[in-house]
């Protein structure tokens, strides 16, 4: 907080705080008792709390209006358009471990790889599994032990909006690693 003595004598107090969620910048001035207080907000994501910097690029998510810094953990890319990630969750969800197990699909891995290499429980390996299906990502061909899962558009378009998040997550580092080891001892 500034206090600053103007001409005539009045206090002018100027104090910069936090903008609200949702609100790109503001500064306001008000005459209490005579003197002049000047309030100026700073923008922050609204995701990850760090100060938005002035000279980067300032995403508006397309559905609920947060501001976001343009990290790969705040901000998703979904049909063109922006997105946090509680409102990219509502349209493409897809959580960590049905991340892994689409990426096995995708490496034309037995999926059930994802569940060694993620060092997942059998019970959230199958719940990712089911996950998938259920959303479209994913199908079922073969039966018995010829069975095999094949990835459809939309599991790739899925795969790749949550990539750079999610790459960043050390338990996704770990597993990428193992699988990258695997598939070079292939």
């Amino acid at each position: 907080m500034n206090c600053l003595e103007n001409s005539e004598g009045d206090i002018l107090e100027e104090i910069t705080l936090p903008e609200r969620r949702g609100i790109l910048g503001s500064k306001t001035y008000k005459s209490i008792n005579g003197k002049i207080l000047k309030t100026t907000r700073m923008n922050f994501c609204d995701n990850c709390g760090f100060m938005l910097d002035l000279n980067k690029p300032v995403v508006i998510c397309s559905t609920c209006g947060k501001k976001l810094c343009s990290s790969h953990c705040c901000t998703f890319e979904y049909q063109r358009r922006h997105y946090c990630q509680e409102c990219v969750q509502q349209l493409l969800p897809l959580n960590i471990d049905g991340f892994r197990v689409l990426r096995c699909i995708l490496a034309e891995v037995e999926p059930g790889k994802a569940r060694k290499f993620g060092h997942m429980t059998h019970e959230s390996y199958k719940q990712a599994l089911s996950e998938l299906l259920e959303a479209g990502y994913i199908e079922r061909r073969g039966v018995s032990l010829l069975r095999s899962h094949k990835f459809l558009d939309k599991g790739l378009l899925a795969f790749h909006t949550y990539e750079r998040a999610y790459s960043q997550d050390p338990t996704v580092k770990h597993f990428e690693s193992e699988l990258s080891d695997y598939l070079r001892g292939r």
